[in-house]
């Protein structure tokens, strides 16, 4: 998959995400670079469900409403 575009409230972010057994990283900014975030995340344990906390990162960093 290439570069992915999210948007919420008004607030768009251009990114990238990846996965491996083991790990789920992702890299994500808004155009003016005014907002970054960059994670990596072991879901060990989790059984697959990183998604939520992924998602609640991105909330968290974008200001995005819940």
């Amino acid at each position: 998959m290439g570069l992915q575009r999210i948007e919420q409230d008004g607030v768009v972010a251009w990114g990238k995400t990846g996965s491996r057994p083991g790990y789920t990283s992702g890299v994500f900014a808004t155009r003016d670079l005014s907002r970054k975030v960059v994670y990596s995340v072991n879901p060990t344990g989790l059984g697959g469900a990183e998604t939520p906390y992924v998602s609640r990162l991105l909330v968290t960093s974008f200001g995005f409403a819940r």
